[in-house]
């Protein structure tokens, strides 16, 4: 296989010209044409299909696409890594996460690994929905979860573990009455964290569990932090990282309902593309979470 055929066939995709495709690698326009022919040949497949004005993928060439991008990354990082042996690492990582914590976040991790690391940029990439690592150009997602994560093609390394409760507000009790066993809370308005694959949650005393139903709850919504806003607003029950809840409970502004009660911690995950060759941005931000403190969610 030659490399090559597919650094064209990527530039050719990128830039949807053979002209300019021929530009930017310093190339003959023929020679690009020819090379491409030989890479469909090679594969039996047609990648491009071209008229007098546009060039479009086929459905073979878009998924083939994502190959060649991929290997086309790593050479690049590798003749990056090459070049600077010995000098500081640098580049722009794009760090995918949830707003439920993201606040904590940029104070306890990205603020000193960019002190730590001044050559690498960061941009953070606020979402709800499942990552498409390759389509968005994501080195690295950060999500919250209980339990252990599912199965797939993905890597995931839990980072740190923090303590939730379950909360309401003042004026919640006080137009509900005060809620003192499990029964009363399968039946008041539990706030629904409307994301993919949510877990049931199984709260446990003196041997005893219960888990809290997923119902049909008149308030859903995709974000922590409007869960909490409306728990504060009187809305009805939720669950919440308890360092998220801190200060509204110091302000009066929610009460932690059965706190002795044991629900099990919630979990973050560092989930990335499984890769053989890690861009070592990425490799030294997963290495500097390792190190984090434990109990940073706590």
């Amino acid at each position: 296989m030659d490399l090559n055929k597919l650094l064209i066939f990527a530039r050719i995709v990128e830039h949807k010209s053979f002209t300019k495709a021929a530009q930017v690698l310093g190339m003959d326009k023929s020679t690009i044409s020819t090379k491409l022919s030989q890479l469909e040949s090679h594969l039996g497949v047609r990648l491009l299909n071209r008229s007098t004005r546009t060039i479009t993928l086929t459905e073979s060439g878009a998924k083939y696409y994502e190959y060649c991008k991929q290997v086309v990354e790593i050479a690049e990082e590798a003749d990056r890594f090459s070049s600077s042996l010995g000098v500081e690492v640098s580049g722009a990582l794009r760090i995918s996460a949830t707003n439920t914590f993201s606040q904590t976040l940029i104070e306890s991790a990205i603020k000193p690994f960019m002190d730590t690391h001044p050559k690498i940029s960061v941009e953070l990439v606020i979402e709800n929905r499942t990552t498409d690592f390759y389509k968005d150009n994501i080195d690295v997602a950060l999500r919250l979860a209980i339990g252990p994560l599912q199965d797939s093609s993905l890597i995931a390394i839990k980072i740190f573990t923090g303590d939730i409760g379950l909360y309401c507000s003042p004026s919640f009790i006080k137009e509900n009455g005060i809620i003192h066993n499990f029964d009363q809370i399968d039946h008041a308005n539990m706030l629904d964290l409307n994301v993919p694959g949510r877990p049931k949650i199984t709260v446990s005393k003196n041997g005893i569990s219960h888990t809290i139903p997923n119902k049909n709850n008149r308030f859903k919504v995709n974000d922590g932090q409007v869960i909490k806003e409306a728990a504060i607003a009187g809305i009805g029950v939720c669950f919440l990282p308890k360092n998220s809840a801190s200060n509204a409970v110091k302000n009066k502004e929610l009460v932690e309902i059965f706190s002795d009660w044991k629900i099990e911690p919630v979990s973050v995950y560092a989930v990335y593309a499984s890769r053989e060759w890690m861009p070592e941005k990425l490799r030294v931000f997963l290495k500097y979470l390792k190190e984090l403190d434990q109990n940073l969610l706590k």
